[in-house]
């Protein structure tokens, strides 16, 4: 099973480099023109070591030990290693080839061109067989994104509360950790384009009730975070600030620089 989160991505990447050329403080989640789409990204429930992989192949009928195949996958690293340095592209049957590819500054003439210009070198693995189509035979399961867990398991903590310490007579009292008040900072991109309402103080992981509003000639895009629910709940768990994104309506009379003038 594949497991998988799903999070915004800006998709007008090229416009928003231009952009921050002129501004180097602007902002990816504050960029007006920002278009964002929703992918997702692979999260792993692991991380197998070497150890970990030499006993799992041991398990699967191999009639090596774990020691023995952790002594032989690094030996084929270090053989591998030196037969790429040696010039030579390597195939490894199902598991794929390996070659090297180079990262070089360019020069003008060519008779100017040496060893020097050779930034980087790479190595390239091109997938096997057994690696061709792996979509075919995965299943999927969407999960939170490890950051989005931690943040959900601390705040279902917060609402469940602590133990009463008169359970545990034998503990000594713990010392109580205030929680403090947090501030949800709202902001409209452009200032003109509408208005936002819900910012202000909260208690740590209270629920707030946000909503952004469009002018007229104006329409809500999404908030900074890549949502697109003008009105929604958010918790607040720490110091946060948001935007509102608002787009001008073509020929609906919008501007972004907030003056009513004509030119």
């Amino acid at each position: 099973m594949i497991l998988y989160s799903v999070a915004p991505r800006l998709t007008n990447i090229a416009e928003f480099q231009v952009a921050k050329k002129a501004n180097p403080d602007l902002k990816v989640e504050t960029f007006p023109g920002a278009i964002f789409r929703y992918y997702g990204n692979a999260q792993s429930i692991e991380t197998m070591d070497l150890e970990s992989f030499s006993n799992h192949i041991a398990d699967h009928g191999c009639s090596y030990d774990a020691a023995d195949v952790q002594a032989i996958l690094k030996k084929a690293v270090s053989c591998l290693r030196e037969q790429l340095l040696a010039g030579k592209s390597v195939e490894l049957g199902d598991l794929g080839s390996f070659r090297l590819s180079l990262v070089s500054m360019g020069a003008e003439y060519m008779d100017e061109f040496s060893s020097i210009n050779i930034k980087k070198v790479n190595v390239v693995w091109s997938k096997g067989s057994k690696f061709a189509d792996l979509r075919k035979d995965a299943t999927f399961h969407e999960v939170l994104t490890k950051g989005s867990t931690a943040e959900t398991l601390a705040a279902a903590k917060r609402a469940a509360g602590s133990r009463p310490v008169e359970e545990n007579p034998d503990d000594p009292a713990p010392t109580p950790t205030p929680t403090g008040r947090k501030t949800l900072t709202l902001s409209a991109s452009p200032a003109n384009g509408g208005t936002v309402t819900g910012g202000g103080q909260y208690e740590s992981g209270a629920t707030a009730a946000i909503a952004a509003t469009a002018a007229s000639g104006f329409t809500f895009t999404r908030w900074s975070d890549g949502n697109t629910q003008a009105s929604r709940s958010i918790v607040v768990n720490s110091d946060m600030a948001l935007t509102a994104i608002f787009t001008a309506n073509s020929g609906g009379g919008g501007t972004t620089n907030g003056s009513d003038e004509e030119e």
